[in-house]
């Protein structure tokens, strides 16, 4: 007897059942929050002080360090902005055994990678590599930390670069916007600091080793190592390339406190010629260790942060047709923050389009937002996050934060829970707790004799050139 069509007939019945079973024209609900967050580590302390995170992980044979020093540009130091990315720039362009030459070539004979960067609090230097090559990459890692010679010709090739590529900015609005929201938002404190011609001029070689000296201390930084280790041994191989390095006592500092904003005014820069207007709606905004940071970071998602899907994006470019884009973030570190939102915009719908973007923040502070608008940008964000924790670097980095800013030892374990678990009216609670829609800085960068009567309305105009300097009103005007 044959059974098979009688077998087919059965499964084409069971596949017509559950097709008419799914409702195609709704979305699948959602699935329990993800349980995944960042992997366990170890923590050890090195004897000279350097705290030590080992993330043992066997899924590539590879390996990362990544080591923060708690000394970022706030430190800079008056009139010389710029110093520690400088100093940051050059660990490996010269060392006391190698030269910047020599150290390349040894770094691309290992196919390993090398970098450093400075931001306002701290500075980051990594090396990652095949574990096989452990050793020689952490020798790098070590002289280029430890022995750094700052020759006088890589730092003269530096500066060169640097004042061109600020000459360069000039021409880009959106950096020149950028700079006079700082220094608009943080005044004199290091945070409203940026770097000029005559700052990166300023600075000497003898600036730049006396940072390295007073603040690269290993009891002023931490250490991550993520990769195909075992911690024991991984931290007995740090104890031997770090024995020389010896702690200190960092420097003291003492710093301005923020500017207060006490009303909305209009900060424009003449941009002779331009034919576009930026918009840059600013505010102060939150310390990184603010404890609903992750929910707040749904709100600015369905803000301006969530891409196309965002309501800036959806009314500034497909309902209006002003702009290419428009989005808004929150840029949080270590003792405060701003908040932004921003835009390119034709010149004769400036006003229409600042009107816009002031009108979407004004609307989130008082209406809650649509369960469904807001359940996608969950979704959409657990997702991006837990696609990053398949970066070794991100890894890392993530393990140090918590140290770095004091945030709770669960923080990246709970993550996607709490965004998830946040609710309309918890979302508008956090929106009119710490976004504003007075009290702001709208910068704007652009041709002044054709927007600035459009710009009128918003609040008292202040006129900057392309230095960004305050352009004195002449006789007779305003």
């Amino acid at each position: 007897m044959n059974r098979f069509p009688a077998l087919a007939l059965s499964l084409l019945l069971s596949v017509t059942s559950l097709h008419a079973e799914i409702d195609r024209s709704k979305p699948p609900e959602p699935g329990p929050a993800p349980k995944a967050g960042l992997p366990g580590h170890v923590e050890r302390t090195l004897s000279n002080g350097l705290k030590v995170f080992v993330i043992e992980s066997d899924r590539q044979p590879t390996v990362t360090f990544r080591l923060q020093v708690k000394s970022g540009a706030t430190y800079d130091g008056p009139g010389k902005a710029g110093l520690t990315s400088f100093a940051a720039t050059l660990l490996d362009r010269g060392t006391q055994r190698r030269t910047a030459a020599q150290f390349a070539q040894e770094l691309d004979f290992l196919g390993a990678r090398f970098g450093a960067s400075a931001d306002e609090d701290y500075t980051a230097v990594s090396a990652s590599g095949l574990v096989k090559f452990l050793p020689k990459i952490l020798d790098l890692f070590a002289d280029a930390v430890l022995h750094p010679a700052f020759p006088e010709g890589e730092l003269a090739k530096e500066k060169k670069k640097s004042i061109s590529a600020l000459q360069t900015e000039k021409q880009r609005p959106g950096a020149l916007a950028s700079k006079l929201r700082d220094r608009v938002l943080f005044g004199e404190h290091p945070y409203g600091d940026f770097t000029t011609e005559a700052s990166v001029t300023a600075i000497t070689r003898e600036d730049i080793a006396s940072f390295h000296a007073k603040h690269f201390l290993p009891n002023r930084a931490t250490l991550a190592v993520v990769g195909a280790v075992k911690a024991d041994a991984v931290v007995d191989q740090l104890e031997k390339a770090l024995a020389e390095w010896k702690p200190g006592t960092p420097p003291g500092q003492t710093l301005p406190e923020f500017p207060t904003l006490d009303k909305t005014g209009v900060f424009l820069v003449d941009r002779p010629g331009s034919v576009q207007s930026t918009l840059v709606v600013a505010a102060p905004g939150v310390m990184r260790a603010l404890p609903e940071y992750p929910e707040l970071g749904i709100v600015n998602s369905v803000l301006g942060g969530g891409g196309m899907t965002s309501r800036l994006f959806q009314n500034l470019r497909e309902k209006n047709g002003f702009t290419y884009g428009a989005s808004s973030s929150f840029s949080s570190s270590l003792l405060g923050g701003a908040f932004v939102a921003s835009s390119d915009v034709r010149n004769e719908v400036t006003k229409p389009a600042l009107t816009e973007m002031l009108g979407e923040l004004r609307r989130i502070r008082t209406e809650e937002i649509p369960a469904a608008e807001l359940e996608m940008q969950k979704q959409y964000r657990a997702g991006n996050f837990l696609l990053s924790l398949e970066s070794p670097a991100t890894t890392a980095a993530r393990v140090q934060e918590i140290e770095f800013y004091g945030l709770p030892k669960d923080y990246y374990q709970t993550y996607t829970s709490r965004i998830l678990a946040l609710t309309p009216a918890r979302a508008l609670e956090l929106a009119k707790k710490y976004l504003r829609d007075d009290q702001l800085a709208i910068v704007v960068v652009g041709e002044a004799k054709d927007i600035r009567p459009a710009l009128e309305s918003f609040g008292p105009i202040k006129l900057f050139d392309s230095d960004l300097q305050p352009v004195e009103p002449r006789a007779g005007k305003p």
